[in-house]
């Protein structure tokens, strides 16, 4: 702490100042000197910078808040594309899993009706085609015998009238 110097008389003794000490107090009395400037302003434009300051602050949030809604909106956005993005990936996944179940389950069916002898597409198209073929060739074969049977019997008509 530092001691005080005093007279004989117990006053403070001033002393010369150093000039290092000068630009110190000089920069003191001009931010004393600014303070009460700063005082006497505020006293003289009191109301009239209040009421600034309040449109001014309505401005700034004005401003926030625009500014906070476009953010909220960009970022709703991408959460919109994200979810949209993960659902059609979930979709096309799961498209894909039933198919594989699908193929799985029509394989296993196929293996059981195989199993108790039962034909399959292929061999019912087959079987038709032969059943077709076999059914032309007996109409062929029915058309055949009848032409001759009419020649027979017309022959036959005509030998009794010769007779």
């Amino acid at each position: 702490m530092a001691v005080r110097k005093t007279g004989k008389l117990g006053r403070k003794v001033r002393g010369r100042r150093t000039r290092a000490e000068l630009p110190i107090v000089d920069a003191m009395h001009q931010i004393w000197l600014a303070g009460m400037g700063a005082l006497s302003r505020v006293q003289k434009e009191g109301p009239r910078a209040f009421e600034t300051l309040i449109v001014d602050g309505a401005e700034f949030i004005g401003q926030g808040r625009a500014t906070a809604e476009k953010m909220l909106r960009e970022a709703i956005e991408t959460v919109q594309e994200t979810v949209g993005e993960r659902m059609k990936s979930s979709r096309e996944q799961a498209a894909e899993t039933w198919e594989s179940l699908e193929k799985i389950f029509q394989g296993r069916v196929q293996r059981v009706l195989h199993q108790a002898g039962v034909p399959t597409a292929t061999e019912i198209k087959a079987l038709s085609k032969r059943v077709d073929h076999l059914n032309a060739s007996v109409e062929q074969l029915a058309r055949v015998r009848r032409t001759p049977r009419r020649r027979v019997a017309k022959r036959a008509e005509q030998r009794p009238a010769a007779a």
